[in-house]
């Protein structure tokens, strides 16, 4: 099924018209880890970071995600799913909210809506293979060029004329590639 760029905007505004749109400030947290997955999210504006914490309260970022991505997918496969991660708002966002009953509800009715999300899930789980990949087979200064790459890609990453500048923490950068700030800073430091 190929589909023109006219269908999916039209599909896109279909369903956006039968969702609930929220605006958050930047700094807000969207999803809460451990609460009941009753929601599906929709990012029209702005970005959001996904985060897991451990028991002492130490942060991994585990994607950034822009306008145009689907958020809380993962509990709309599987009855009774507790959120497996908390999203925080980077920028300030617009977000369309629906439950996964009235998504369910209309799939039914077009189900193009259906293999966006899919696609978004295909794209994810590869850029996540990815990651395995680099904890695997790069050390930390590898890795830490790797994000830095990756980041260029993102959509409020600027051009320069010495290259491409990103706003980023060195603690953001460690909480990605699983490293102290410190170790961060050492290795920007010596490259």
């Amino acid at each position: 099924m190929v589909l023109s760029k006219l269908q999916i905007d039209s599909t896109l505004e279909w369903f956006l018209s039968h969702c609930h749109i929220h605006k958050y400030p930047s700094k807000s947290t969207i999803i809460y880890q451990g609460e009941k997955a009753d929601t599906l999210y929709y990012l029209v504006k702005g970005s959001v970071s996904v985060i897991i914490k451990d028991e002492e309260g130490k942060e991994m970022i585990l994607a950034y995600l822009n306008k145009d991505n689907f958020i809380g997918e993962l509990g709309l496969f599987k009855e009774g799913q507790e959120r497996s991660a908390w999203v925080r708002t980077k920028t300030a966002c617009e977000v369309a909210e629906i439950s996964y009953k009235k998504f369910r509800q209309l799939i039914q009715v077009n189900p193009t809506i259906l293999m966006r999300l899919a696609s978004q899930i295909a794209s994810r789980l590869q850029v996540t293979s990815e990651k395995v990949g680099n904890l695997v087979f790069l050390d930390v200064t590898g890795r830490i060029a790797q994000t830095l790459l990756n980041l260029t890609k993102q959509p409020d990453a600027m051009t320069h004329p010495d290259g491409m500048q990103i706003k980023i923490t060195r603690q953001e950068i460690g909480q990605i590639v699983g490293c102290s700030r410190e170790t961060v800073g050492r290795i920007l430091k010596n490259t």
